[in-house]
């Protein structure tokens, strides 16, 4: 009998127990104080004259001190629709997710509905412009799982190859592994599903759109093949053709100062081209052979500095250069290894102009 009693009570004691768990459990939830209700206000209206400026991140911390404050469908609504205009697409479907999860009793406001069917209405609209990015590694040790990282962010190992949503925008992806380490920076748009391989190897960058001959890094192997590069620098027909444009136009000019002179004199001399007698007639020759040697001086001139110019903007295709190696790299001095590239051939090339009586030109040595 005793032992059927002390049963009873115990039965009682649990009962008595859980009712009072339930009495207690709405009191965690107690309603916002009136200081907390005006907090909230002034947060919700500075949130969305913020957001208005544009300045969203500002607007976004706003609402979500409102939201802390009041955690109703209205104030998570706001923090929903301005993460998704930040991009913050993974981050507005928890917020919107948090909206279904609110109590929701037939006494609810009418603002409370519409914000639950407008989180509803954001969700559909959300979900299918988030985008997702497969990983794929290669270059890992037999039965070995590469770490990967997004953003710095581990990615489980039970999601290897297989599509991880992301939010869009600018992303690192990592990958590290016994066998070296590879990453690859990606942008990924709304909807997109981008497919990103990395190769793992002791450089430490790989993947798709990675240089050939190695990662970040790793030494540039020297090429053994003599490669050509286009050039802009000056070469022997720059430098002859310049100089003789130069030779020209001094020649041009000083036999066309010349003409000028003994042209004028001889129209003071001899008005109406008929000279005194005894006036000797070579001189109008000598003017006329001046005046032609002008006029050719000045085409050579004008033709060599077009094609000195030319030279320099077309350039010429010259094979690359491997740059000599320091002592430190060929073992040193004469102690073997590949001895410095010689220096560069000075150029010679000398062009001087000349003239003479009834005559000009140029004449130049290398």
């Amino acid at each position: 009998m005793a032992s059927k009693f002390s049963g009873r009570v115990r039965q009682s004691c649990l009962v008595a127990a859980i009712a009072a768990a339930l009495l207690v459990a709405p009191s965690a939830h107690a309603d916002p104080s009136s200081s907390d209700r005006e907090t909230a206000r002034s947060m919700m209206g500075e949130g969305r004259e913020l957001r208005d400026k544009g300045d969203l991140k500002a607007a976004l911390q706003r609402f979500k001190t409102a939201d802390s404050l009041m955690h109703v469908p209205t104030t998570g609504l706001e923090v929903a629709k301005t993460q998704v205009a930040l991009g913050l697409l993974l981050e507005a479907r928890d917020t919107i997710a948090a909206i279904r999860k609110l109590p929701q009793g037939p006494n609810d406001p009418a603002p409370f509905t519409d914000a639950r069917n407008k989180a509803d209405d954001l969700d559909t609209t959300v979900e299918p412009k988030i985008p997702s990015v497969t990983i794929t590694v290669g270059g890992t040790a037999e039965g070995e799982t590469a770490a990967v990282s997004i953003d710095g962010a581990s990615i489980p190992a039970s999601i290897a190859g297989l599509p991880r949503k992301v939010n869009p925008g600018h992303h690192t992806v990592t990958a590290k592994g016994t066998s070296g380490e590879a990453s690859q920076e990606i942008d990924v748009a709304e909807g997109d599903k981008k497919q990103v391989q990395l190769v793992l190897s002791t450089g430490g960058a790989g993947g798709e759109g990675a240089p050939a001959g190695g990662g970040e890094g790793e030494p540039a192997k020297e090429s053994t093949s003599t490669s050509e590069t286009k050039v802009h620098s000056p070469t022997v027909l720059t430098y002859v053709s310049g100089g003789v444009g130069a030779a020209g136009l001094v020649a041009g000019t000083i036999t066309g100062i010349l003409s000028l002179s003994t042209t004028s004199k001889l129209k003071t001399e001899c008005p109406n081209h008929v000279c005194p007698a005894g006036q000797p007639t070579s001189d109008y020759n000598s003017a006329s052979t001046m005046g032609t040697i002008s006029t050719v001086g000045f085409i050579v001139g004008l033709v060599g500095a077009g094609v000195a110019v030319t030279t320099l903007i077309i350039g010429h295709e010259a094979p690359s250069e491997t740059p000599a190696r320091a002592p430190s790299e060929t073992g040193g001095g004469n102690g073997g290894g590949e001895a410095p590239a010689p220096a560069a051939p000075e150029s010679r090339l000398r062009v001087t102009p000349w003239i003479g009586l009834g005559s000009a030109g140029v004449f130049g040595t290398f």
